[in-house]
């Protein structure tokens, strides 16, 4: 009888690692279960989206791989939040808890590559755990809706995986596991465009293939990966234009876009050693006070000169230290979608952007530190000081959860650690709107038209409080204000037309109902309410054509 082959003790060490990063997660954001879907893009994305809401149907699933839905496309994602709704309905805390799931398997597939690629578990697992209880990762992990960076995560990592283990042992079968993995992943999140670039710092170090194989060779292997990535970033920008997210060099300048990607950058580096004054929306200065920002101010120019010398040592180090080269790389090409050179929103930066981004920061700070060691109990205080920083880390971790709670909490937070936060007013006024505080929620409104008079939404929702109170004048010229700022703003087109319609005016409301089935015929809306006034204006025939239309979207 041949004898079964026993764990060698790294393994059972690494198992023990990988539950003690899964418990670390679980004390963490357990709290989620008892969380609110926020009115910050879950509603998009959830509870007001019927192809979410519907859960994983057949008209589902080709929507969301062919709809360019909050101006991107992500099937995967959509496919992701389908089966939490076909599995738990739409009660919040199970999707949460699916979220605080992803993340820790992100961890623990973090851990195994570092410590296959490095041969350290020591300071791979620290890596991983910092990046587990960052507070920075908070937004990520506790909003629904950046479900999308947990999957681009899970396939980001086993990314990496499947990479160490083909170039330990090339083969097609492995190659292709690469090419699938990220595939995946850009299917989740196409932020994943960068990932062939943080494959060629890996090739520096951790795996030691540059000077070992030929740079042609090193870039000639990536080239299908590279193929797969421009494909997806051309469909993200279709998307993105055409939703509006990507904002018009004249919106916002080549200037301001510089000193977005530096202040977005020196931002996140000094939130990773000093995480306080999380928000889940950072008002861009160019936006809320153009009268005093300097693209080039003084600010600007030392953060500038910061990261250059930073990135100039990262080179002149990269044969003594290549961990610190290959970790900044990591960090800088994995920022380069999203740190403001293509501007996408109005936020200055969001923490949801250095979810895998940081990791590299984190290499530097942990091998770094574990390099500068050689005595081995300094190493051993070395790695208790870690520890510690984690727990105090978690502990910011767990209060920067329960900011997520609900809106109120979210927003009030936003308010009390930035200035002029015109979403955060918004959606303040949303939460006190539907807590029945109409006069509390018309404040955060016009503390909104106070900062900025160019959100539609904002007229939106101030007439729907108008036309709550009684107020007919005032809330037709909100609604016609929105429509001034944005006439394609659906929601804006059908806000005026069901006023007019509750008013009595079906006439006006058949105007306006037929025009945004015009401009937007995939939406089962307008079609819907231009049944309705159609019936009541006696016009029997384009009632039942509208009918008939509303019926086949929703099919």
């Amino acid at each position: 009888m041949s004898s079964v082959e026993r764990p060698s003790p790294r393994a059972r060490l690494l198992v023990l690692l990988v539950l003690a990063l899964a418990l670390a997660v679980a004390v963490l954001y357990a709290q989620t279960a008892r969380h609110e879907f926020v009115s910050y893009d879950d509603g998009s994305y959830l509870t007001e989206n019927p192809r979410v809401a519907g859960g994983l149907t057949a008209r589902n699933v080709r929507w969301a791989f062919t709809a360019f839905h909050s101006s991107n496309w992500h099937p995967l994602t959509w496919l992701s939040h389908q089966l939490d709704v076909e599995l738990f309905g739409l009660a919040p805390g199970p999707h949460h808890l699916v979220g605080a799931g992803l993340h820790a398997l992100n961890a623990a597939l973090l851990l195994f590559f570092l410590a296959r690629a490095t041969g350290q578990l020591a300071p791979s697992f620290l890596v991983a755990l910092l990046f587990a209880v960052h507070p920075q990762r908070v937004e990520s992990v506790a909003w629904a809706s950046e479900r999308k960076d947990l999957l681009a995560g899970l396939f980001f990592c086993a990314t990496l995986l499947a990479y160490e283990r083909w170039t330990r042992a090339p083969s097609r079968a492995r190659y292709a596991a690469i090419v699938v993995a990220l595939a995946l992943g850009l299917l989740a999140k196409p932020m994943l465009v960068s990932l062939p670039l943080v494959l060629l710092a890996l090739d520096l170090w951790p795996l030691g293939r540059v000077g070992r194989v030929p740079l042609a060779r090193l870039l000639a292997e990536k080239l299908p990966l590279v193929a797969l990535c421009v494909a997806s970033a051309a469909v993200t920008l279709l998307a993105q234009s055409r939703g509006g997210a990507v904002q018009p060099v004249e919106a916002l300048g080549l200037p301001a876009r510089f000193a977005t990607a530096v202040l977005g950058t020196t931002t996140y580096l000094v939130k990773l050693v000093w995480p306080t004054g999380l928000a889940f929306f950072y008002p861009h200065p160019a936006v809320v006070a153009p009268e005093t920002f300097e693209p080039f101010g003084p600010r600007v120019l030392l953060g500038a000169l910061v990261l250059a010398l930073v990135t100039a040592a990262a080179v002149g180090l990269r044969r003594r230290a290549p961990w610190f080269l290959a970790g900044w790389a990591w960090m800088g090409v994995m920022l380069l979608p999203v740190i403001g050179i293509v501007q996408v929103g109005e936020q200055l930066c969001a923490d949801r952007y250095v979810y895998l981004p940081m990791v590299g920061a984190l290499l530097v700070l942990v091998f770094g530190l574990e390099a500068s060691v050689r005595a081995a109990r300094a190493r051993q205080a070395l790695y208790a000081l870690g520890l510690v920083a984690a727990g105090l880390l978690a502990w910011r971790a767990e209060v920067q959860v329960g900011t997520w709670r609900d809106s109120g909490t979210l927003c009030r937070r936003a308010l009390a650690v930035t200035e002029r936060n015109y979403v955060a007013h918004e959606h303040l006024g949303l939460f006190l709107q539907r807590q029945g505080d109409l006069a509390g929620a018309e404040r955060e409104y016009q503390a909104v038209l106070a900062i900025t008079t160019a959100l539609p939404s904002t007229y939106i929702n101030l007439g729907a409080i108008h036309a709550g109170l009684g107020r007919r004048a005032e809330a037709r010229a909100a609604f016609e204000t929105a429509l001034e700022r944005d006439p394609d703003f659906l929601k804006a087109r059908l806000s005026l037309g069901y006023f007019l319609e509750t008013t009595g005016d079906l006439a006006g409301a058949r105007e306006q109902y037929a025009r945004a089935a015009r401009e937007h015929p995939d939406q089962v809306g307008p079609w819907e309410r231009l049944a309705i006034v159609c019936q009541g204006l006696g016009r029997t025939e384009e009632a039942r054509a509208a009918e008939e239309r509303a019926r086949a979207l929703g099919r």
